[in-house]
């Protein structure tokens, strides 16, 4: 069996196998900016060489996704290696989800109140992300990242896991009635609370649930408790507004480390 080593105070999960380890999760507002979209190149770049180097990882190694709010996931090589790691104008286009085998390559996203959602399967041969806010959540992001992980690695779905980190709850993030009508109707009820005049939406749910439906246990999802607006630790657009920055949300497979 895998041995995990949570690290809770860093918000990062390292599972061992092995001489293989898998390296997934996202920085914190203490981290700084970084998007290159929120904030000066040399500051990100800093931000983000001093984030990945507390954890033995090289910024160079990095293919981030350029993000559309949608479903679409790229299968990612080592050509990829550097894409979008030092700036916007070159992260893999129109994209939200990230799937690789390549040992030492680190996938990533970046985030301020959408969900990062990680996934690897069992073996740890191959590694996946997604940016799922709820356009890209409603168009079935999650799904997709599932059905190019099996495609990739030839893993059943029961063989897959996920992790879906700190992102916005459904104790902050009220929305209007129209939301309704991008969701499946089978899950309203799951996803959808009205309290005190008010409509929220609980996305952790909405992804979950179609996880499920394609296949993957419920025990091989796990959920981040931290909500980003209420609890401080996560940048967050809503709490922001105007001076929103965000974190990077990353997964990687090393060997030998």
């Amino acid at each position: 069996m895998p041995e995990i080593i949570k690290d809770y105070d860093k918000n990062i999960i390292r599972i061992k196998k092995g001489d293989r380890a898998l390296i997934f999760g996202q920085s914190r507002l203490s981290d700084g900016n970084m998007s290159f979209a929120r904030g000066g190149k040399a500051e990100v770049i800093e931000n983000r060489r001093g984030f990945f180097r507390r954890y033995d990882l090289e910024l160079d190694n990095l293919a981030a996704a350029g993000l559309a709010h949608g479903n679409r996931i790229e299968e990612v090589s080592d050509e990829y290696r550097g894409c979008g790691a030092f700036g916007l104008e070159d992260a893999i286009p129109d994209v939200d989800g990230l799937v690789s085998d390549r040992p030492g390559l680190i996938l990533a996203v970046t985030t301020a109140d959408c969900l990062p959602v990680f996934a690897y399967d069992n073996n740890l041969t191959t590694a996946g992300i997604a940016h799922a806010g709820w356009k890209g959540a409603a168009a079935g992001i999650q799904s997709r990242l599932i059905e190019s992980m099996m495609k990739f690695s030839g893993s059943k779905a029961r063989d897959i896991h996920v992790h879906i980190g700190a992102g916005i709850k459904p104790c902050c993030y009220d929305v209007d009635n129209s939301r309704i009508e991008m969701f499946p109707p089978a899950h309203l009820d799951s996803i959808f609370i009205h309290r005190n005049g008010k409509l929220y939406l609980d996305l952790c749910s909405a992804v979950s649930l179609s996880l499920i439906e394609k296949g993957l246990p419920q025990s091989n999802i796990t959920i981040s408790g931290e909500c980003s607006f209420c609890g401080g630790k996560y940048p967050s657009f809503r709490r922001m507004g105007a001076e929103f920055i965000t974190d990077i949300a990353f997964i990687t497979i090393q060997d030998n480390y």
